[in-house]
Protein backbone atom coordinates (compact mmCIF):
# COMPACT_ATOMS: atom_id res chain seq x y z
CA UNK A 1 0.00 0.00 0.00
CA UNK A 2 1.55 3.06 -0.90
CA UNK A 3 0.85 5.96 1.96
CA UNK A 4 2.58 9.14 -0.61
CA UNK A 5 -0.79 10.10 -1.64
CA UNK A 6 -3.33 12.17 0.80
CA UNK A 7 -7.21 10.52 0.94
CA UNK A 8 -10.01 11.20 -1.46
CA UNK A 9 -12.34 13.44 -0.36
CA UNK A 10 -15.44 12.30 0.49
CA UNK A 11 -18.76 13.66 -0.05
CA UNK A 12 -20.53 14.94 3.10
CA UNK A 13 -24.36 13.99 3.16
CA UNK A 14 -26.36 16.85 2.50
CA UNK A 15 -23.83 19.22 1.03
CA UNK A 16 -23.66 20.40 -2.23
CA UNK A 17 -21.00 19.38 -4.59
CA UNK A 18 -18.18 21.87 -4.87
CA UNK A 19 -17.34 23.54 -8.13
CA UNK A 20 -13.38 23.00 -7.67
CA UNK A 21 -12.07 19.32 -8.05
CA UNK A 22 -10.88 18.30 -4.32
CA UNK A 23 -9.16 14.94 -5.22
CA UNK A 24 -6.20 14.89 -2.83
CA UNK A 25 -7.56 16.63 0.00
CA UNK A 26 -8.84 15.85 3.46
CA UNK A 27 -12.65 15.56 4.18
CA UNK A 28 -11.58 18.47 6.43
CA UNK A 29 -10.08 20.55 3.72
CA UNK A 30 -13.00 19.79 1.57
CA UNK A 31 -15.86 21.16 4.09
CA UNK A 32 -13.67 24.14 4.66
CA UNK A 33 -13.57 24.69 0.64
CA UNK A 34 -17.67 24.69 1.22
CA UNK A 35 -17.36 26.71 3.87
CA UNK A 36 -15.47 29.45 1.54
CA UNK A 37 -18.31 28.87 -1.59
CA UNK A 38 -20.93 29.32 1.14
CA UNK A 39 -19.70 32.50 1.96
CA UNK A 40 -19.42 33.25 -1.42
CA UNK A 41 -15.53 33.17 -1.83
CA UNK A 42 -15.66 31.22 -4.85
CA UNK A 43 -12.74 29.50 -4.47
CA UNK A 44 -10.36 28.40 -7.55
CA UNK A 45 -7.22 26.53 -7.78
CA UNK A 46 -3.60 28.35 -8.01
CA UNK A 47 -0.25 27.50 -8.98
CA UNK A 48 1.10 24.70 -6.71
CA UNK A 49 4.38 26.42 -4.91
CA UNK A 50 7.08 23.87 -3.84
CA UNK A 51 4.92 21.75 -1.15
CA UNK A 52 1.73 23.33 -1.26
CA UNK A 53 -1.07 23.79 -3.29
CA UNK A 54 -3.05 27.36 -2.71
CA UNK A 55 -6.98 28.04 -3.03
CA UNK A 56 -7.62 31.52 -4.46
CA UNK A 57 -10.49 32.99 -2.70
CA UNK A 58 -12.12 36.02 -4.65
CA UNK A 59 -15.49 37.07 -4.12
CA UNK A 60 -17.78 39.12 -6.88
CA UNK A 61 -16.95 43.04 -7.14
CA UNK A 62 -14.52 44.99 -5.84
CA UNK A 63 -15.29 45.40 -2.12
CA UNK A 64 -15.86 41.56 -1.80
CA UNK A 65 -13.45 39.74 0.70
CA UNK A 66 -10.44 38.34 -1.39
CA UNK A 67 -7.44 35.73 -0.50
CA UNK A 68 -6.16 32.04 -0.08
CA UNK A 69 -6.15 29.43 1.54
CA UNK A 70 -2.67 27.28 1.32
CA UNK A 71 -2.98 23.49 1.48
CA UNK A 72 -0.03 20.59 1.46
CA UNK A 73 0.54 19.43 -1.54
CA UNK A 74 0.93 15.77 -0.31
CA UNK A 75 -1.45 15.46 3.16
CA UNK A 76 -4.05 17.63 1.64
CA UNK A 77 -4.59 19.16 4.70
CA UNK A 78 -5.20 22.82 5.13
CA UNK A 79 -2.41 24.60 6.98
CA UNK A 80 -2.91 28.44 6.72
CA UNK A 81 -4.85 31.45 5.36
CA UNK A 82 -5.41 34.72 4.51
CA UNK A 83 -8.47 36.79 4.13
CA UNK A 84 -8.56 40.85 3.27
CA UNK A 85 -12.38 42.31 3.48
CA UNK A 86 -12.30 43.94 0.37
CA UNK A 87 -10.23 46.78 -1.25
CA UNK A 88 -10.55 48.90 1.29
CA UNK A 89 -9.85 46.48 4.29
CA UNK A 90 -6.68 47.88 6.46
CA UNK A 91 -5.41 45.05 7.30
CA UNK A 92 -5.34 41.47 5.96
CA UNK A 93 -6.32 38.52 8.94
CA UNK A 94 -4.91 34.96 8.85
CA UNK A 95 -5.10 31.84 10.74
CA UNK A 96 -2.82 29.29 10.48
CA UNK A 97 -4.00 25.60 11.40
CA UNK A 98 -7.36 23.87 10.16
CA UNK A 99 -9.63 25.22 13.08
CA UNK A 100 -8.58 28.82 12.76
CA UNK A 101 -8.86 29.03 9.19
CA UNK A 102 -12.83 27.77 9.65
CA UNK A 103 -13.28 30.28 12.55
CA UNK A 104 -11.73 33.10 9.82
CA UNK A 105 -14.07 31.74 7.10
CA UNK A 106 -16.77 31.68 10.10
CA UNK A 107 -15.95 35.61 10.57
CA UNK A 108 -16.76 36.43 6.65
CA UNK A 109 -19.40 38.08 5.32
CA UNK A 110 -21.07 37.61 1.83
CA UNK A 111 -20.40 40.56 0.01
CA UNK A 112 -23.48 42.82 -0.90
CA UNK A 113 -21.14 44.23 -3.87
CA UNK A 114 -21.80 43.56 -7.53
CA UNK A 115 -19.55 43.65 -10.35
CA UNK A 116 -18.87 47.00 -11.99
CA UNK A 117 -19.83 48.43 -8.15
CA UNK A 118 -18.40 51.90 -8.54
CA UNK A 119 -19.02 52.88 -4.46
CA UNK A 120 -16.02 54.57 -2.61
CA UNK A 121 -16.14 51.74 -0.09
CA UNK A 122 -17.80 48.80 1.25
CA UNK A 123 -20.27 50.75 3.20
CA UNK A 124 -21.45 52.70 0.60
CA UNK A 125 -21.58 49.45 -1.49
CA UNK A 126 -25.38 48.48 -2.56
CA UNK A 127 -26.53 45.59 -4.04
Amino acid sequence: MNNNFAPVAEQVPGVAETTIDLTGVTAYTAGIVRLAEAKGLRPAWGQPRGRTRRIILDAVGPHGAFGSIVIGRSSGKVLRAEVIHGNDASVPRRATGTNAVRALLMEVTPSACSQGCTAESSTACCP
